[in-house]
């Protein structure tokens, strides 16, 4: 029997979709209108800065559970909100 175009039209199956570009559902945020990712979450080094300690003492913190964070796109992010409440809570009175 010859090859021809109509019996080469066989099912081909569809190509898998790429695994590192699937969204998984923990993965999608829901930002309100106009806000930026930046506004709502700091990486690590920017807590670090913030409260003025180390990376490592960042990473304790959250391991004992003082800082809460979230993991959406494989990096670790921390509330810019509760940052700032801590900042608020150890901040000295002034006395003049």
């Amino acid at each position: 029997m010859k090859t021809t175009p109509q019996n080469k039209k066989k099912k081909e199956a569809l190509p898998e979709p790429d695994k590192k570009n699937v969204l998984k559902n923990s993965e999608i945020l829901l930002l309100p209108a106009g806000t930026k990712f930046n506004d709502i979450y700091m990486d690590a080094s920017d807590v670090a800065i913030e409260l003025k300690i180390s990376k490592r003492l960042v990473r304790n913190m959250r391991a004992s559970g003082k800082l809460s964070y979230t993991n959406p796109f494989g990096k670790i992010w921390y509330f810019r909100q509760e940052i700032a409440e801590i900042l608020e809570g150890n901040k000295k009175s002034r006395k003049m």
